[in-house]
């Protein structure tokens, strides 16, 4: 199967030495696609959508929720990148992965930090640049695409590569949205 052989060249790779200059050009571009390519494919399939549901109103608010979301979707980013830059010894592109699990900072209380992130990310994204519509089908859109991913590549991966250890912080610890009891 293509996603089994996929999995096992990210498991490969995640083996092999990799140089910091290595390592920062694939994070460099893995940011622009996460950061821009992938938005803005959202964002071009979200405004199609809108335009078929709702017209723009209260625009002033739509931009405040849009920044204060954009902002904090970035901070959980970059958060957890430097948590796994720092802790890891790697980075979240999958040829230069990390070396550890990290099971502290953002990805204490939730194992996917860096897709809370993004979502909450795209969110602010569309409705800047649209409308709190295609803001909404944007976070949707990335809630499932970047489910999709993890579900059947990286959690396969990190099964792979951590085993047990990795069983155990996933039993404990919730997919995306955090316990507080």
């Amino acid at each position: 199967m293509v996603l089994e052989k996929l999995v096992k060249e990210m498991v490969d790779a995640s083996g092999r030495f990799r140089s910091v200059l290595y390592k920062s050009v694939t994070m460099l571009v893995g940011a622009a696609l996460f950061l821009i390519v992938v938005p803005l494919l959202l964002l071009l399939t979200s405004y199609g959508i809108e335009k078929f549901i709702l017209s723009h109103q209260f625009r002033i608010l739509q931009l405040i929720l849009g920044l204060l979301s954009v902002a904090y979707g970035f901070f959980i980013l970059v958060w957890s990148v430097l948590s796994q830059l720092r802790n890891g010894q790697g980075t979240p592109v999958p040829v230069a992965p990390t070396q550890k699990l990290i099971a502290d900072g953002p990805y204490l209380k939730r194992r996917n930090p860096m897709l809370l992130g993004a979502i909450i990310y795209c969110f602010g994204v569309g409705t800047i640049l649209d409308s709190i519509t295609t803001g909404l089908i944007m976070f949707f859109l990335s809630l499932i695409f970047g489910t999709c991913y993890v579900k059947f590549i990286e959690e396969k991966e990190l099964q792979i590569r951590f085993g047990k250890e990795y069983e155990e912080y996933r039993e404990k610890t919730p997919f995306l949205i955090p316990r507080f009891l």
